[in-house]
């Protein structure tokens, strides 16, 4: 019986031989090319990434001298050359003797360049606009902590807002703390939403809800030159969801004191062709509210109204109406002022009037 190691000899030599052979034969075919990446100032560029595009995971980079090793099945070989800053480059590589010096351009206008990210509440396009704009996102019109968006605007800076009813707010701009909500022009997706029969908008009660509303933006001061003469104090621009980007149901309750409630529901989709692209967006908002509103009871005089010991004859409330002396310049109120105030201890008379609360229906 033949050992082993005879039989291993004998019988697998030429097999062995045969794989040799073809590792060599492999390793022979391989070509090294070496190269050079420059700029048109024939300095060397550092990190260049040359690569092969017909051979998968073929790639190199250059080092620091901007030189590069690269082994290739065959030649004649396409290198492809990136650097950041320069135009892609791509040179046909035919012998391995030489050393390939390859020249990159400058890239053009069309070629990406670095970019810079930086962290701010305010983007660049608004800090290049020559108007103050204060916004507020999407995600601080959800976490507002009032009972709507429009009275957070309050907290922008350059922004007061005044309360004239319980839903009534009135925005007002650089101090100007007004109740008239004339001062200011409000936009929704670009569309004046005033009230045709008073000139004016009724702060957000003709408005977008929160849910449907998506960013506002104030611009605090004078914006007649690029919104209009309505714009003489400020403008608040109002943005909509669109249907495409904000499908789906979204209901919202909110409960506080003097018996508010508060509801809106919002529902928008769109509709698809045969090829499944967006043809036909649609959205429908409700909203509801009660509450109590605050009771007006300032029965103190005026300014102008005479009152005290002196003149006995009551006076003119804040909150009580018809008790006036004057109405409106009529002479003859103004003539029984004077006849009356000539009266021994008698002085200036007044109605008894009515209250505000005897009026006006609190109930919102």
């Amino acid at each position: 019986m033949p050992k082993i190691n005879q039989l291993f000899t004998t019988r697998h030599k030429s097999i062995w031989l045969s794989i040799l052979a073809i590792f060599c034969t492999l390793y022979l075919n391989a070509q090294t090319i070496n190269g050079k990446v420059i700029n048109s100032n024939n300095e060397a560029l550092i990190g260049a990434y040359v690569t092969v595009p017909s051979v998968k995971g073929a790639g190199a980079i250059t080092d620091e001298n901007g030189e590069f090793k690269l082994k290739v099945p065959n030649l004649p070989a396409s290198l492809k050359i990136s650097y950041l800053g320069y135009a892609d480059l791509e040179i046909m590589a035919t012998s391995s003797d030489k050393m390939i010096k390859a020249t990159m351009l400058e890239a053009n206008e069309n070629v990406l360049t670095g970019a810079t990210v930086r962290a701010s509440r305010v983007s660049e396009k608004q800090k290049e606009q020559p108007l103050t704009v204060e916004s507020m996102g999407l995600k601080a019109i959800q976490d507002a902590p009032a009972a709507s968006f429009y009275e957070s605007l309050g907290n922008m800076k350059g922004v007061d807002v005044t309360a004239a009813s319980l839903g009534f707010r009135v925005v007002n701009t650089r101090g100007f703390n007004s109740t008239s909500p004339v001062r200011s022009l409000q936009l929704i997706d670009g569309v004046d939403n005033q009230s045709p029969g008073l000139n004016f908008s009724l702060g957000n009660f003709l408005g977008a809800s929160d849910l449907d509303l998506k960013r506002v933006n104030v611009i605090a001061g004078a914006s007649s030159a690029f919104y209009g003469p309505n714009a003489f104090n400020g403008v608040i621009a109002m943005e909509t969801k669109d249907a495409y980007d904000f499908p789906g149901l979204t209901t919202e309750l909110k409960i506080g004191e003097r018996n508010l409630m508060q509801f809106a529901a919002r529902y928008a989709g769109f509709t698809t062709n045969d090829k499944g692209q967006k043809k036909f967006g649609y959205k429908v908002n409700a909203f509801y509210m009660q509450a109590n509103d605050w009771e007006a009871e300032n029965y103190n005089p005026t300014q102008d109204s005479e009152h005290g010991p002196v003149n006995p004859g009551g006076y003119d409330a804040v909150n009580r109406y018809g008790d006036e002396v004057l109405a409106n310049g009529n002479d003859d109120f103004d003539e029984a002022a004077r006849i009356y105030d000539k009266g021994a201890g008698l002085g200036t008379f007044y109605r008894t009037g009515y209250n505000e609360k005897d009026l006006v229906d609190y109930g919102t």
